[in-house]
């Protein structure tokens, strides 16, 4: 992507998250499913096998990504991208936890 892209899909994001509330409550029925995922610690293809098992993220095929999504894997920006964009195609089926990784203080360790 053009970084002109990439900086419209972060400012746009960062609108979105804004708007959100800091406590999300998710429920379920026998009819409905939601995938949650632990730490992808910046492993792109971690990620990809998720999509590949579990399907996209839709309208009836939710996720709960528990932070953590940063640092460690060399494609840290790839699944900030990804996981930006299917958040503001589905803002109320995939949800994002901050993970203290996403913190700064706990980067700059």
């Amino acid at each position: 992507l053009h970084a002109r892209y990439v900086l419209q899909l972060l400012c746009e994001t960062r609108r979105v998250l804004k708007e959100m509330p800091n406590i999300t409550h998710l429920s379920t029925s026998y009819s409905k499913e939601i995938t949650v995922c632990g730490d992808l610690h910046g492993n792109l293809d971690d990620l990809l096998l998720i999509f590949y098992k579990n399907g996209l993220p839709s309208e009836q095929n939710h996720y709960v990504f528990n932070g953590d999504f940063v640092d460690r894997g060399k494609n840290s920006m790839e699944i900030l991208i990804i996981l930006f964009a299917f958040l503001l195609i589905y803002p109320n089926h995939l949800h994002l936890n901050r993970g203290n990784h996403e913190d700064y203080i706990i980067n700059l360790r």
